[in-house]
């Protein structure tokens, strides 16, 4: 039996004895939104103690504290000493029948008009016209953001749609891209400025509207995240960071997740589940977090293979869409690893795709992580009944259950550049990420990480 074949099955026992994806899961989720509350940057590996300490960096000419865990743990350790707080994750409604509820969410707010902000893509499948139905006599505004990842330009034109609407509610409809416009256009439009003024945490958000996010897509968890991604001129993905942003309803409905195609199914569904691996296995994992990530690896390996090969499954497509929101609610926590600094260098020099890029970043660093960190992947060894060494072999089954090499053989043709990779890992906004990471590589290790990357996009290519 394969690896991913026997996750399977211990996943489903220990769903029976654990917890279930409804019920009990949202119990779970209910604690685990968190304030701002990163990793630590350990002093030491080699001795087997690691001791945190505080970081700091200087963003925008500003100073940016981060608040990272204190942590100190050896490997022997049965539980660890940390400081940690979690916040509130947002109301949510979940099933087919999720968007009957629109209206009344809408009245309960207060909003007199609605501002959708609908992904391109998911307008053309007729979906947001059933968004638009189920608002029933509340006015609104369409505002279709283009295809692809957020801009500047991207979210400032979203921005001066909620500005025109100062009483509307702003509804996000798409994938994360459209998740993460909405989320910024709801606080930008609370004010004059655009959103340059608020990358990297440069300044505070002045306001904002309420917030209704309606996920098309099973992957960023972008509907429970106070952190949202957009790229500038340069091409440059950057992020903004508040509280403002936590969305104040989600609305899950399996139907609208039938809108995806087979590869945005596969790269989106594998985005949830590295969210899940890096939170519980970061610098910044703690007990409660680990328990959404947990169950969201097992939802992830016992449903995207079903939603990539069926997408009208509503059971899968309903199972993908709670491994999802567990996974973001554990990032929120918890944060990322270098699979997000190489797939947001991977983003930013060659415009791959979220979902692709860190995938790739995963394959590239799973090894070296598991090697030197193998402690740190306790939390995901429980979650497949197995030992922290097999968890690569996981992530590759999973890889082959839902041809994500014929994903990255979609692609167009790149050539990867490992030294541009390496220096782009460690730009100012892609820091947290590999400070976050289970181990810190040095200069070298990232350069050889890099190089595996590469190789890496090579094979997954050659295997399409």
């Amino acid at each position: 039996m394969s690896k991913v074949s026997s996750a399977i099955a211990s996943s489903s026992t220990e769903q029976q004895r654990c917890m279930t994806s409804s019920s009990a899961a949202s119990s779970v989720v209910a604690l685990s939104s968190s304030t701002l509350s990163m990793g630590a940057v350990p002093a030491t590996w080699g001795s087997g103690l690691s001791i945190a300490a505080d970081w700091t960096c200087v963003i925008s000419g500003r100073l940016f504290q981060l608040l990272w865990t204190t942590r100190v743990r050896r490997p022997d350790e049965e539980h660890t000493l940390t400081n940690y707080e979690l916040g509130r994750a947002p109301r949510t409604i979940a099933g087919v029948a999720a968007l009957d509820s629109l209206a009344g969410v809408i009245e309960a707010t207060g909003a007199a008009y609605a501002v959708l902000i609908v992904d391109e893509a998911v307008a053309m499948t007729g979906y947001a016209a059933r968004v638009a139905n189920a608002l029933g006599d509340v006015a609104f505004v369409e505002h279709v953001v283009p295809q692809g990842e957020p801009t500047v330009a991207s979210v400032n034109a979203a921005a001066d749609a909620v500005r025109s609407h100062p009483a509307a509610v702003v509804i996000g409809i798409g994938g994360g891209s459209a998740l993460d416009t909405a989320k910024q256009a709801a606080v930008v439009g609370a004010g004059e400025s655009g959103v340059e003024a608020y990358l990297l945490c440069a300044n505070p958000f002045v306001g904002r509207r309420p917030i209704i996010a309606i996920p098309t897509t099973s992957g960023t968890g972008a509907e429970v995240t106070r952190t949202c991604i957009l790229s500038d001129a340069d091409g440059r993905k950057l992020w903004t960071w508040g509280d403002e942003m936590l969305p104040d309803v989600v609305l899950l409905d399996p139907t609208a997740a039938m809108t995806m195609p087979v590869h945005v199914t596969a790269a989106t569904g594998l985005d949830a589940f590295v969210h899940a691996l890096e939170a519980c296995s970061g610098q910044r994992r703690n007990t409660l977090s680990a328990a959404p990530a947990i169950q969201a690896m097992r939802l992830v390996v016992q449903h995207l293979p079903g939603a990539v090969a069926d997408g009208t499954n509503l059971a899968a497509r309903q199972g993908m869409q709670e491994a999802a929101f567990l996974a973001g609610t554990a990032i929120d926590s918890c944060g990322t690893g270098i699979a997000h600094s190489i797939g947001h260098s991977l983003g930013s020099l060659y415009h791959l795709p979220h979902g692709v890029a860190v995938s790739i970043g995963l394959d590239a660093a799973i090894d070296w992580n598991v090697a030197g960190a193998t402690d740190a992947f306790a939390a995901a060894a429980v979650a497949f009944n197995t030992s922290a060494t097999d968890i690569p072999a996981v992530l590759r089954e999973l890889f082959t259950a839902t041809s994500f090499s014929s994903v990255v053989g979609r692609m167009p043709a790149a050539s990867l550049d490992a030294s541009a990779i390496a220096a782009a890992m460690i730009a100012v906004e892609n820091q947290p990420m590999v400070a976050n990471n289970c181990r810190v590589p040095s200069d070298s290790e990232r350069q050889s990480l890099a190089e595996l990357t590469v190789e890496s996009w090579h094979r997954l290519r050659v295997s399409t």
